[in-house]
């Protein structure tokens, strides 16, 4: 019975001595984008794609639409671009606030210059509720295309 209990308090000690209290990050827009962001589409597993694409939606804040569409919260779009190098930091970008975002595909393979680059297609959108029937029926959503590579990026809405 000893033993057991040793061997318990063996396999704990490690774990005290690595973990302690945690100091809490003060960077408030950091904690936003971290604790609201919702992965909206990664690159595809064996989709052929020369780089590693994750688009990734974030709220500015918990918050309500009150039926006008100015008043819903604004939701920023990161796009983050990387070869999967050992050691590498992936490059970051940010298209325009809008009051939602929706991923609607990637497209085709794109290597002008001799540089990967990967497309792909969000759209503006709005929340599901909350939204005046008029206000919802006169807004009109942007369908935007997007091309990254790890050294730039460009985007075309309409």
């Amino acid at each position: 019975m000893k033993s057991i209990f040793l061997l318990a308090a063996l396999a704990v000690t490690p774990l005290t001595a690595i973990c302690a209290d945690l100091t809490p990050v003060k960077d408030a827009r950091l904690a936003t984008v971290l604790g609201l962001s919702e992965e909206i589409s990664p690159t595809p597993p064996a989709s052929g794609l020369p780089l590693f694409v994750r688009v990734y939606a974030a709220p500015d804040v918990v918050g309500e639409c009150d039926g006008k569409v100015a008043s819903c919260p604004d939701v920023r779009l990161f796009i983050t671009v990387s070869s999967g190098d050992l050691g590498e930091t992936p490059a970051l970008y940010e298209l325009p606030a809008a009051k939602g975002w929706v991923f609607r595909g990637w497209d085709k393979l794109d290597a002008s210059n001799g540089q990967a680059k990967v497309g792909f297609t969000v759209q503006t959108a709005l929340p599901e509720s909350n939204i005046d029937a008029s206000a919802r029926k006169a807004w009109q959503p942007k369908a935007c295309r997007v091309l990254v590579s790890q050294a730039a990026a460009s985007c075309s809405c309409k």
